[in-house]
């Protein structure tokens, strides 16, 4: 047994050194996916951010690969920029997550980039928005660079269904700024161990060619595995056999039953949002009683993913409209520029194959309606 023992830990070793002097230094060992997102940090203050003054490179699906370049407030922006408090041009504040920070594409194809493009040099347009922002998270990011002395003159707040959602798993501490993790003391043993565990696994997988096989292995079994229950559930809800299901069926399924748009066409999952949906209507609230009492002009839009357009919306864009008129806040409802006869062929069209963001398309079809609504 103690020979056995020996064997592998030479093997190990030799494993060990073999990764860390030759294979890492290849092509072959690069793996976007696992790469570490240095720039994607925590704030204290309203729970995550991106870094400033960054120039990276990021997949997204997969497939598509952005360049990720941030200025001086760590803002997505087309150039490192020095942003400065004040500025002589008119300047425009987007808020939101995702979407407008801009999924699966370089800044100039985004919605911030085609609106800057346009504007031109007169206007500065501050791209604020980080994936998985949620209201209160736009509220305490905003009064941050107000307090901190920053000036704008008009903001676009874009609230997606998911921030609902989000909103759910936002806490506070003593001074009210948003916890961006649970303390170390106040971690359970069972997270604490589950901390340690995944900390040794990416330490054996980012230096050990066995170790980083069996992920690809794992991963690779788990794609397949997940793809198989797609099409499986796919052809269910078509009624068709499961061999003559394509794989457009599948990833059309896919799109439009992302769990966490469900409430807004289904009761029981509106219930258990109903708190995230409290939340954000308390921190929307502020956010633009803070918009006003500063003087900037400022608007709420909402748009639909592919599971309203397919199967309607009966809470969110309802609710909205109902917050806006009781609030006095400008409105702005893309729901009817998402409307088609041809609904699947129209995703297919405006979307991220398999995904609920806007392809290239789809982010100049919001911009288009968005110059056409609002005046700059």
């Amino acid at each position: 047994m103690k020979d056995y023992i020996k064997i592998f830990l030479i093997i190990l070793i030799l494993d060990f050194l073999m990764t860390n002097f030759f294979l890492k230094k290849t092509g072959f060992w690069e793996n976007e996916k696992w790469k570490n997102k240095y720039y994607r940090i925590k704030s204290d203050v309203y729970h995550h951010d991106l870094m400033p003054n960054i120039e990276a490179y990021e997949t997204w699906g997969g497939k598509l690969k952005r360049k990720i370049v941030t200025n001086s407030l760590g803002f997505r922006d087309i150039i490192k920029n020095k942003i400065s408090k004040k500025s002589n041009k008119t300047r425009i504040l987007l808020i939101g997550d995702s979407f407008i920070e801009g999924s699966g594409y370089d800044y100039e194809f985004t919605f911030a980039g085609l609106l800057s493009n346009e504007l031109g040099e007169n206007y500065e347009v501050l791209n604020s928005a980080v994936e998985s922002y949620s209201p209160s998270i736009y509220f305490k990011k905003t009064e941050h660079y107000l307090n901190e002395g920053y000036t704008f003159d008009k903001a676009l707040i874009f609230l997606d269904l998911s921030d609902i959602y989000d909103e759910l798993f936002i806490k506070f501490d003593n001074n009210q700024n948003i916890i961006a993790e649970v303390p170390k003391t106040e971690q359970t043993l069972k997270r604490k161990i589950k901390n340690k565990v995944y900390k040794l696994g990416h330490f054996l997988r980012d230096n050990s060619i066995t170790f980083r096989f069996l992920y690809l292995l794992s991963d690779k079994t788990e794609e397949v595995k997940n793809y198989l229950k797609l099409k499986f559930k796919a052809s269910k809800s078509l009624e068709k056999s499961f061999f003559k299901t394509s794989r457009d069926d599948a990833i059309y399924y896919r799109m439009t039953h992302i769990d966490r748009g469900f409430w807004t066409y289904s009761n029981e999952n509106y219930l258990e949002i109903k708190q995230g949906l409290d939340q954000s209507s308390l921190y929307l609230k502020k956010l633009f009683n803070l918009l006003e009492k500063k003087q900037i002009d400022s608007y709420l839009i909402i748009y639909p993913w592919p599971a309203q357009i397919e199967y309607g919306d009966t809470r969110h864009a309802p609710y909205w409209k109902n917050f806006s008129e009781i609030n006095n806040i400008n409105l702005v409802n893309l729901y009817d520029i998402f409307e088609n006869k041809n609904k699947r062929q129209f995703i297919f069209e405006n979307f991220i194959y398999g995904d609920i963001h806007w392809n290239k398309k789809g982010n100049l079809k919001v911009f288009n309606e968005i110059i056409n609504r609002i005046r700059f």
